[in-house]
């Protein structure tokens, strides 16, 4: 009897805290600003970059499998590309991935020249070289910190 009991309390009182689809009302909740992600291409929607004008564009792949540690992440690693040229980033594996600019996370200058944010598998990301500025530029990625990589802009 007693089992019965605890059984009927149980469900009462604990279905009404299971999320239920197509209700949102979260204090968790958090809604997304108008450069959100665009989930066709992975570039943050309020920054689209014409490739037309550019003449030189410089891949760099995140390779399939880069999320495991110690595996091959970025290439080129050592990204070398004139300042006219425009840079993407394409992600070629099966995870999220970002290629933020900075040290790591701790980094005050994180993501500061460029942040790819989210890269959906198959998305990608371009900036023009000359936004960058010349220099080497340490990146990383911010969901697997020890994919960390340098672009030398010319």
């Amino acid at each position: 009897m007693l089992g019965a009991i605890t059984g009927y309390l149980t469900y009462t009182y604990f279905t009404a805290a299971i999320p239920q689809a197509g209700i949102v009302e979260s204090p968790y909740r958090k809604e997304l600003s108008a450069s959100a992600t665009d989930e066709g291409t992975g570039q943050a929607a309020g920054d689209q970059v014409d490739k037309t004008k550019f003449s030189n564009v410089v891949t760099i792949r995140i390779l399939q499998g880069a999320a495991a540690q110690g595996s091959p992440d970025y290439d080129p690693d050592a990204a070398v590309v004139p300042s006219d040229a425009l840079i993407t980033w394409v992600n070629e594996d099966t995870t999220l991935h970002t290629a933020t600019s900075g040290k790591d996370m701790s980094d005050p200058d994180k993501g500061k020249l460029f942040d790819t944010s989210y890269l959906q598998p198959g998305g990608e990301y371009s900036i023009p070289a000359a936004d960058i500025g010349s220099g080497e530029h340490v990146y990383f990625c911010e969901l697997h910190p020890y994919m960390v990589s340098t672009v030398t802009v010319q």
